[in-house]
């Protein structure tokens, strides 16, 4: 079996990359449960990647080792959910765990069908030269797209409700909104999508799986470096379950009298005055860490009150009633005189931005222009 040199290098990149950034996930002082998690996975993805690695240096010695890499490709759905849960803080369901743990053992016993060959044949059947059964394949890839899809849509969504309670609490989304592990998961997606139907026409119609092979070990290996990388770099864990805005009293104010819920609702309206007003005097909105916490604080209501307010008297989310009075800001500092001497990212962060990518994406959401298109078409 001719295997080319950059496939073997493909393999030792990639191991090396997950080895080194799960010694440094593990040499953190204050490690996370999402930091353990996503070690263990890497050490997982190490092991993917460097046995072929070893096999292949010698495959006419080593064959027996061929094809024990497979019995680890179940493991990543688990561990992307387990991760994904550890870094929104959700707890992980029990039953939920137990189906992921079943789907894993049915995989692993479907395989013991493949080592039950002799090493030889196990060599002939990786080259395509003895095939198994397409019966054998049906009940395994049913079983594994099952798996796969429902892990990564489950890890999606976990972090799509993560994101929209993150705009309730934080005026700002780097480092919170989890933007990164949401595009991993999409690359994840991306490669089994088209990994296995590569695998099965690979197999069944070229008899040889180097080219599937080849295609997703490639792509691993950008996630391995991604996921190695932004993991490392996260750090703290944002738990928005700890800093929740819902009023517990929601269940009895459904149940007040018509003139009672007038009277919050004028309340809510007194509440919202307020709060212009300290907007407007006090100016919170130039803290570029700003949270519904240090709001709630400064407004002298519990933060899920002050959640109403905005949400109710608004139609927004603080997310973005923080950052309407940042743009209304830089609106007016940005043909005041006093400012004219400063660029237009200077005058973001006087504004209370806290980068230049958040604050052209935030601008143009919101206005329809980039700031410079915003500047020009007034100055015209």
């Amino acid at each position: 079996m001719f295997i080319p040199e950059s496939f073997r290098l493909i393999y030792i990149v990639g191991a090396a990359n997950a080895l080194f950034f799960s010694i440094l996930l593990f040499s953190k002082r204050d490690k996370s449960t999402s930091d353990r998690i996503l070690g263990l996975w890497l050490i997982i993805l190490f092991l993917q990647l460097a046995i072929p690695a070893l096999y292949l240096t010698n495959i006419q010695n080593d064959y027996s080792y061929a094809g024990i890499e497979i019995t680890l490709y179940v493991f990543h759905p688990l561990f992307l959910y387990l991760y994904v849960k550890s870094m929104v803080g959700e707890q992980i369901k029990r039953k939920l765990l137990l189906w992921n743990i079943a789907a894993v053992l049915i995989y692993e016993i479907l395989c013991t069908i493949y080592f039950l060959y002799p090493a030889k044949e196990r060599l002939l059947i990786i080259e395509g030269k003895k095939p198994l059964s397409f019966w054998y394949f049906i009940p395994f890839t049913l079983i594994m797209v099952v798996y796969f899809t429902w892990n990564i849509r489950a890890g999606y969504k976990s972090l799509r409700d993560f994101k929209d309670n993150v705009l309730q609490v934080y005026s700002y989304r780097e480092n919170v909104d989890l933007l990164w592990l949401r595009r991993l998961i999409v690359l994840f997606a991306m490669i089994c999508v088209f990994v296995f139907p590569i695998g099965l026409i690979s197999y069944f119609g070229f008899r040889s799986m180097i080219f599937a092979d080849y295609f997703f070990f490639v792509t691993l290996v950008v996630f391995v470096f991604f996921l190695g990388f932004w993991g490392y770099q996260q750090g703290k864990v944002f738990n928005i379950n700890e800093h929740t805005t819902q009023d517990k009293s929601s269940s009895e104010t459904s149940q007040q009298t018509p003139e009672e819920n007038t009277l919050v609702e004028k309340r809510y309206k007194s509440e919202a005055k307020s709060l212009d007003k300290l907007m407007n005097e006090e100016k919170p909105y130039l803290n570029p860490t700003l949270t519904i916490h240090d709001l709630a604080s400064m407004a002298g209501m519990p933060p899920h009150q002050l959640s109403k307010v905005i949400n109710g008297e608004f139609n927004c989310n603080f997310f973005e009633y923080i950052n309407h009075y940042r743009i209304e800001d830089f609106k007016i500092k940005a043909f005041a005189s006093e400012y004219k001497h400063l660029t237009i990212l200077a005058i973001a962060f006087d504004c209370g931005f806290n980068s230049k990518s958040a604050f052209n994406r935030i601008f143009k959401d919101m206005t329809g222009l980039t700031p410079r298109e915003f500047i020009t078409h007034h100055k015209s």
